[in-house]
């Protein structure tokens, strides 16, 4: 080769190199915004959520705060109660982890330990608890039985 081949094939290099370089750097700065819009889409996301997951933990609580005693006594089914109190439970730990997870993303620190705090986990035992549900609820049953018989077949005290 020549040096006047070589010194072209060198200029064809550095301007292959220059145009790498700006293709690499558009890729980059728009690699930048997709991140910057995705971040800031996500803390809007955050935002909202952690202004409603309090009412959306209540709505939660009061579909599982029905004791299995109270479903068996109105006639639900029992496993289906025990399984309702369950589910909503695992769903309310789902929302308060959520919570604290964009409390993070938000602040870039973790939230004080009382925040979002987990529901402790304990053991089902489903047939203990459908014990105690059937036990309680034929009780409140016999009581409101007691209560009718002696209100049609007893003369009140004073009459």
């Amino acid at each position: 080769m020549t040096t006047n081949s070589l010194e072209k094939a060198r200029a064809a290099a550095e301007k292959a190199a220059q145009d790498l370089a700006a293709l690499e750097s558009a890729e980059a700065e728009k690699a930048a915004q997709k991140a910057a819009q995705r971040d800031a889409r996500q803390r809007a996301l955050d935002t909202e959520f952690l202004s409603r997951w309090e009412a959306l933990d209540a709505e939660l609580l009061a579909v599982g705060s029905k004791s299995a005693a109270d479903a068996v006594y109105e006639g639900v089914d029992s496993i289906a109660a025990v399984a309702a109190f369950w589910i909503a439970r695992a769903k309310r730990n789902a929302f308060r982890t959520h919570a604290r997870d964009a409390f993070f993303r938000l602040h870039g620190r973790h939230p004080d330990d009382t925040f979002a705090r987990e529901l402790s986990a304990r053991d089902m035992m489903v047939a203990a608890r459908l014990d105690e549900a059937i036990y309680g609820a034929s009780h409140r049953h016999a009581a409101d039985l007691a209560t009718a018989l002696e209100a049609e077949w007893l003369v009140p005290d004073g009459a």
